[in-house]
């Protein structure tokens, strides 16, 4: 199996930034925020930064491991565990191809940091297991526990090499010297002991914490060890004499964790009231404190170039600061569905698909979805320009635009029409809740937004700044059919989406045409990574679907685009040909190959397929922008259209599309859209299976094994259950398909089983 791709709190709401508001009139003073959805996320416990110095890893509360891009806030890869559990503690080989987690089920499992493949899992301690080192060689990793035990074990294959009792109650944390000789552990009674990596035999103990001893770590040229105790002291051991060389006595609370800058000059000092502070450890002097937390700060590291520091909090926030001058630029939150969401300081922000949907403004006791406001603030962009220096936070928001509110007046959810091929009424009743003017009111069938000339009969009924009523009719398919309205006032934030699932019942005779455009680019080199059954894919693709004329639908048009006849202006010409399609046809399209992000001269992010041979330097000029393409699509007349992609970047190109963030923006524009996989993860292939993993399980499932119901018919339910099912199988979990908006969706019948 190859590597083809990657696609780049209690009863109340858990408060993630508190930002004070200047509001006006009855709101005045009160105060702003941002709120986690209970549940969706926890603690982050624990961070290692990657041996490239630009992926950052953590681990916490919601059963999961992630690595994060520090040059866009994106979350890379996700690394959950087999049952619910708290992560407490991760480390890195120095190749960075090992990633070791500890949880407080007591396991030890080690995953490839890459690509997200486990390697293994295995009961380690008898209680949770509290610190995770791994040997400078790579070859062990050793693991402490609340069982009061040390245990080593073979890095590449989780063979057991020696198990010790402490005698230190239990295990608070553990290092390895940089020569990979020596262990140092914190001990629950206070102490602090040094242990060979060999055998685990006990080489001394170096002294005691008034309390718990919470933190130990080595100085990068091993003369030093620190030690941090829930006393308030850090202490510094010199390691030729093994005498205590310093004493810091902290002003309040008490370090979890410490790290050094790259001179080891610099010490950072993690606590649980929140707060960060850089030390010069040596003079005993503090130097900054990095006071914008306000939960408790449980570790934190410098990056490479001590410009940034990373620090992980209890609040479920990863936070990202300037070195200089002690400010926060940047909260990164991961969910324990894999979602994620990076926010600057005065709002803006760039997510997964869904990642906005879990966050909302809080203001007094109302509550406002953060989705609502994409058109505001949802600018990858800058979040970009913060992590790279281009761009610096300037303050808190400080009031927010109440979003409008749209409802659905007909057709009401669930309701059934028996009737011909006339089009359906459609009226909605928008009203905004301040004083920003109705400006726009979209109207989407089956999940695309419909463009003027679908929208049949539009007749605006009243028009007021703060109350609209539309009317107009759209073309509904038979079967179940989705409805949804959707406001925009004049600042640009929007209404939640008004919805109703409709039931078509029609004694004409429907003879649905399946139009069928599958492309696939294999070639690449030299400036990006060759992929092998791209082109195969798609070729596969258009015949199996050609097999459905005169079952499901009586005539079907596929057309395959592969290798040297890929190209923007064929892919075009090719949905001009499918000119002819009609509100009861059906319209599937398939990309396979690569894709990357570019931005414009204006700064914003754009999305583009790769045709064989583009370069690094033709992106703009023979790349298809999917933003062209969507609006390409509008016109199309087909009644539902759907959007299979498996393209994605390889996870050697910089700047990489993923598969959900292509689809995120596609998303409520073309209709079902179905990609290879979430997230970055990586798409795979394989000889064995003749395709990429997507594809052989959309084949699999056309050909009959997505018929759960065994009704000689495959609806879209069944095959994107099968697909999704057979690919987290087939990659041993790497690979994860999705369906951005899945429950918008009301369910179809798709192709017939021979």
């Amino acid at each position: 199996m190859t590597r083809r791709c990657h696609s780049a709190v209690s009863a109340a709401l858990f408060t993630l930034v508190s930002l004070l508001s200047a509001m006006s009139g009855l709101q005045a003073q009160e105060r702003l925020a941002l709120d986690l959805e209970e549940g969706k996320s926890g603690a982050v416990w624990d961070l290692a930064l990657g041996v490239d110095g630009r992926t950052l890893y953590s681990c916490g509360r919601d059963s999961t491991a992630k690595s994060w891009d520090l040059s866009t806030g994106e979350a890379i890869r996700m690394f959950k565990t087999a049952t619910p559990t708290l992560v407490t503690s991760l480390a890195l080989d120095h190749t960075g191809r090992w990633l070791a987690l500890g949880d407080m089920n007591g396991h030890l499992s080690v995953w490839n940091a890459q690509s997200g493949v486990q390697y293994y899992d295995l009961p380690a301690h008898d209680q949770y297991v509290t610190s995770v080192a791994i040997t400078p060689d790579g070859a062990t990793v050793v693991t402490g526990g609340r069982d009061g035990r040390i245990r080593a074990w073979k890095l590449d294959d989780g063979i057991p090499l020696w198990s010790i009792d402490a005698a230190e109650l239990w295990i608070n944390a553990l290092a390895i010297s940089p020569d990979g000789s020596v262990i140092a552990s914190a001990g629950q009674d206070g102490s602090v002991s040094l242990w060979r990596v060999r055998d685990g035999s006990r080489d001394r103990e170096l002294g005691r914490h008034s309390r718990f001893a919470r933190a130990v770590l080595f100085s990068p040229d091993g003369k030093y060890l620190f030690s941090a105790g829930a006393g308030g002291r850090i202490l510094v051991w010199d390691l030729a004499t093994y005498a205590l060389f310093r004493d810091i006595e902290l002003e309040n609370g008490y370090a979890h964790g410490l790290a050094l800058d790259r001179a080891g000059d610099q010490l950072l000092v993690s606590k649980m009231n929140g707060l960060l502070e850089i030390w010069d450890w040596k003079r005993r002097l503090p130097r900054k404190k990095l006071s914008g937390a306000s939960y408790g700060t449980m570790s934190a590291v410098f990056s490479p170039d001590d410009t940034r520091i990373y620090s992980a909090h209890t609040s479920g926030a990863v936070k990202v600061w300037n070195t200089e001058d002690a400010s926060l630029l940047l909260d990164m939150v991961g969910f324990s569905d894999g979602q994620w969401l990076s926010f600057t300081p005065d709002g803006y922000y760039d997510c997964s698909s869904y990642g906005d949907r879990y966050v909302r403004w809080r203001r007094g006791e109302e509550l406002f979805p953060l989705e609502r406001y994409s058109e505001l603030y949802h600018r990858p962009s800058i979040v970009e320009d913060v992590l790279r220096g281009g761009y610096k936070p300037s303050g808190a928001v400080e009031t927010i635009v109440d979003p409008p509110s749209a409802a659905l007046l007909a057709p009401r959810d669930g309701q059934l029409f028996a009737f011909g091929s006339e089009p359906l009424e459609v009226v909605v009743d928008v009203v905004a809740t301040d004083l920003s003017r109705i400006e726009n009111v979209a109207i989407l069938l089956n999940d695309r937004q419909l463009p003027p000339d679908q929208l049949l009969d539009w007749t605006v009924l009243e028009h007021r700044d703060t109350k609209m009523r539309v009317r107009c009719r759209v073309r509904v398919l038979p079967g179940r059919n989705t409805i949804e309205a959707v406001a925009f006032n004049a600042s640009r934030v929007r209404s939640d989406r008004a919805h109703a699932e409709i039931t078509v019942e029609t004694d004409q005779r429907v003879n649905p045409s399946l139009y069928v455009l599958a492309v696939g680019s294999d070639k690449y080199a030299p400036d990006y990574p060759d992929l092998e059954f791209a082109g195969v894919d798609a070729e596969a693709l258009a015949d199996e679907l050609a097999r459905q004329e005169g079952g499901m639908y009586s005539r079907v048009y596929a057309r395959a685009l592969t290798g040297k006849d890929v190209s923007r202006e064929n892919i075009f010409h090719a949905l001009e040909e499918f000119g002819a399609m009609k509100p009861e046809d059906v319209l599937v399209l398939f990309f396979s190959g690569h894709g990357v992000r570019e931005r414009d001269k204006k700064g914003r992010t754009q999305y583009f397929y790769l045709p064989s041979g583009t370069t690094r330097s033709t992106v703009a000029t023979r790349g298809l922008a999917w933003e062209d393409f969507s609006n390409e699509i509008k016109h199309v007349k087909a009644g539902r259209i759907i959007l299979l992609l498996d393209a994605c970047h390889s996870g050697d190109i910089g700047n990489g599309a993923s598969n959900e963030k292509v689809a995120s923006s596609l998303a409520g524009q073309i209709g079902v859209v179905f990609t290879s996989s979430s997230g970055n993860e990586y798409s795979y292939e394989d000889r064995s299976w003749g395709h990429g993993a997507f594809t052989r399980a959309l084949l699999d499932g056309l050909r009959g094994a997505a018929d759960f119901t065994a009704d000689k018919t495959v609806d879209w339910s069944e095959l994107q259950l099968y697909v999704g099912t057979a690919v987290r199988k087939m990659t041993r979990g790497g690979q994860n398909p999705m369906v951005p908006r899945l429950e918008q969706f009301a369910n179809f019948d798709f192709v017939r089983v021979p």
